[in-house]
């Protein structure tokens, strides 16, 4: 990142975000020679195994985990020996600024180099949204970008803290959407991750809640949307993609049911 940007060194930023398959057990990298300016890479196995290895010892990376890791330290991965299936993975670079330094060591102090991170959770959905966007070329409002690398640290801290989910599903699944609801996850995907059917999470949250878990997510989405068109001069899509609304069709239909008027005309008032 260039200095001449205002945020430089103050706010984190998207470097790089691509996925990846390797096939062979030459793949291999030593961080301790690998020149950088102090960014932070998040690496997610889909497929296939890895081994992250620092000075605590040598972990497998299977799918559904993370290694967290920065350039230059003392810290080493690759495709793990013998394993006949591909290596398939993403991965994010994001600059180092000083909070996420401070939250970085804060996880790998508390829970090591390799994580949990389900392949249908927020942290999961938001590094194959940043993947995919980069693919399309899509770049975010600079401020966004920030946003989504804190969220991506914060979902994952969040992943490794869900013991709650065994002894209260049901406010469990609510506590995941009103802090999640920004992913475009689906409600299916809520009530998986508790451990319930979708209809099952529906009617019980309904009746301790009295509101659907459907109306619950919208609600929350629009209210954000909401705040987003009077505070910034955003457009619509990226409103809708920062709301975890699926399509500006979407939120478009979404926003016009709940105020009367379409987003694009409530801009500012």
């Amino acid at each position: 990142m260039p200095p001449r940007d205002p945020f430089y060194g103050i706010l984190p930023d998207v470097l790089t975000a691509r996925e990846e398959k390797h096939l062979q057990d030459g793949y291999f990298w030593d961080n301790s020679i690998r020149k950088d300016q102090g960014s932070v890479v998040i690496q997610l196995t889909l497929s296939g195994s890895a081994f992250f290895e620092d000075v605590s010892g040598k972990s497998s990376v299977k799918p559904g985990q993370v290694m967290l890791f920065c350039f230059e330290e003392n810290s080493s991965y690759g495709i793990y020996p013998g394993d006949p299936d591909p290596y398939h993975h993403i991965w994010v670079e994001v600059s180092g600024a000083l909070l996420i330094q401070a939250q970085l060591e804060q996880l790998r102090g508390r829970f090591g180099s390799v994580l949990n991170c389900s392949l249908k959770g927020e942290a999961g959905h938001l590094m194959r949204q940043l993947v995919d966007e980069e693919k399309h070329q899509q770049s975010r409002d600079r401020l966004l970008r920030a946003e989504a690398v804190y969220r991506l640290f914060l979902s994952l801290l969040r992943e490794q803290l869900s013991g709650q989910k065994g002894r209260d599903p049901v406010a469990f699944g609510r506590y995941l959407m009103e802090s999640q609801f920004r992913s475009p996850r689906s409600l299916q995907d809520w009530a998986e991750e508790v451990g319930l059917s979708r209809e099952h999470f529906s009617r019980e949250f309904s009746k301790r809640y009295a509101e659907s878990p459907a109306a619950f997510l919208r609600r929350l989405r629009l209210q954000h949307a909401h705040t987003l068109l009077h505070t910034h001069s955003m457009h619509l899509a990226d409103v809708a993609a920062a709301s975890g609304f699926a399509s500006a069709q979407t939120f478009h239909r979404a926003y016009r049911k709940a105020y009367g008027v379409p987003p694009g005309r409530n801009r500012g008032a």
